[in-house]
C-alpha cells in the first residue's frame, strides 16, 4: 500500500519552508518553528513530549528541546521532512499512515489558512485516495472527539463518503457537512477556517 502519509510530510515541509519561523499558524501560541519543533520531536523524541512536565526529568527535557530549537528554523524543516529514524516502526507504511495522514493534513493547512493571502475559494486539493484514508479516520475516532468537545450530537455527512453521528443522545443535535478533510479540520478545533455547512437539527 502507497503511503499517502509521506505525501502529506512532503507537503507539510513545503508549506513550511514557505514561510518564516515567526509566522502564525492555526495552533494557538505556535509560531511556524514551533510546529516544525513539534514533528521533529513526535517523530524522534517522543520522551520529549510530555518529559518538560515532569518533576524529575523535567529540567533535562527542557535543555533537549531547546538544544533542538537552536538548531535553527531551515534544520528543523529538513528534519521533518526526513521523517523517524530508520528504526523507527512507523517508517512502516501503515503505520505511518495510521499515525501520520491526519496529523500531517491538519497541520499543512495549520500553516497555509493562518496566512493573510490564504484564499479560502482555492484550497489545497488533496489525492482522492488520502481524502477517503481521512474520512475513514474522521469516522473511527477523531469525529467523536469533535462532538465530545463540542458536547453536542453531531452527524458529520460527506456526500459520497457517508454518514456518522457521534455524542450521547442527550445532547443537543447539530449537522455539519463538508469534504471529508474540511469535516476533520473543523472537529479537531478548526472551526473558523473549516469549509463546512452547519444546522441545527
Amino acid at each position: 500500500m502507497t503511503s499517502t502519509a509521506s505525501e502529506q510530510r512532503q507537503a507539510l515541509a513545503a508549506a513550511l519552508r514557505s514561510v518564516p519561523a515567526d509566522a502564525p499558524t492555526l495552533c494557538e501560541g505556535w509560531a511556524a518553528e514551533d510546529l516544525a519543533l513539534h514533528i521533529v520531536v513526535r517523530d524522534s523524541r517522543p520522551d520529549l513530549i510530555v518529559g518538560p512536565m515532569l518533576p524529575v526529568v523535567g529540567e533535562r527535557a527542557r535543555a533537549a528541546l531547546k538544544t533542538l530549537r537552536s538548531t535553527g528554523y531551515e534544520s528543523l524543516v529538513d528534519r521533518a521532512e526526513a521523517g523517524p529514524p530508520a528504526y523507527f516502526p512507523q517508517n512502516l507504511p501503515v503505520l505511518d499512515d495510521l499515525m501520520n495522514n491526519a496529523e500531517f493534513y491538519i497541520h499543512t493547512e495549520d500553516v497555509l489558512r493562518a496566512q493573510p493571502d490564504f484564499d479560502p475559494k482555492h484550497p489545497r486539493g488533496i489525492p482522492e485516495k488520502l481524502r477517503r484514508r481521512l474520512w475513514k479516520q474522521g469516522s473511527s475516532a477523531m469525529f467523536a472527539l469533535g462532538a465530545r468537545k463540542a458536547k453536542r450530537r453531531i452527524t458529520f455527512t460527506s456526500p459520497g463518503y457517508g454518514t456518522t453521528t457521534c455524542g450521547p443522545s442527550s445532547a443537543a443535535p447539530l449537522s455539519v457537512q463538508g469534504a471529508p478533510e474540511e469535516l476533520l479540520l473543523w472537529a479537531s478545533g478548526r472551526e473558523e477556517k473549516a469549509q463546512v455547512s452547519i444546522s441545527e437539527s
